[in-house]
């Protein structure tokens, strides 16, 4: 009786072996890729969310500016003019469906302090924080609006 040879399977193990570990490195490159664009869109949700927390700044100093020199620094401090509703207007233009801008303004001694927060909508992380300030003119500070100073005489802004 002659004996009948089996096939050997190690060429089929060695190609199981080998699509297995294409495999592999094809899920980590593919998650690896998934991870580079979710952190590209969490940068551009940064990069947006600062540049509209510094512009709402400047609003809100060019607005502050303005309120000052029209009705002086104690009328805008105690609230008699519209520089509350207009800081809660500049918060509500700036804010977008990918963040929001709370914005907290507080005055005291002649000086604005103002502190955006932006806010990621999709997950509630704070995504960046500005502080900025600005102090009234002194003489409007002082005399309610009028300047009197030498700068102003002269048809200039005083600093």
């Amino acid at each position: 009786m002659k004996k009948r040879e089996r096939p050997s399977y190690a060429f089929l193990m060695e190609m199981m072996w080998v699509c297995a570990f294409f495999l592999i490195c094809a899920c980590i490159f593919v998650l690896a890729f998934a991870k580079a664009e979710q952190m590209s869109r969490k940068a551009e949700t940064l990069n947006k969310a600062t540049l509209a927390a510094s512009n709402a700044i400047e609003e809100i100093c060019a607005s502050f500016d303005s309120a000052v020199n029209e009705a002086g620094f104690d009328a805008v401090a105690n609230g008699q003019t519209g520089f509350a509703a207009e800081t809660e207007r500049i918060s509500a233009a700036c804010s977008t469906d990918t963040f929001t801008l709370k914005i907290t303004a507080d005055m005291a001694d002649g000086l604005l302090t103002v502190v955006v927060e932006a806010t990621d909508t999709r997950d509630g992380e704070i995504l960046c924080t500005l502080n900025g300030a600005r102090a009234a003119a002194l003489s409007s500070a002082r005399s309610g609006g009028t300047e009197t100073s030498a700068a102003a005489t002269a048809g200039r802004r005083p600093l």
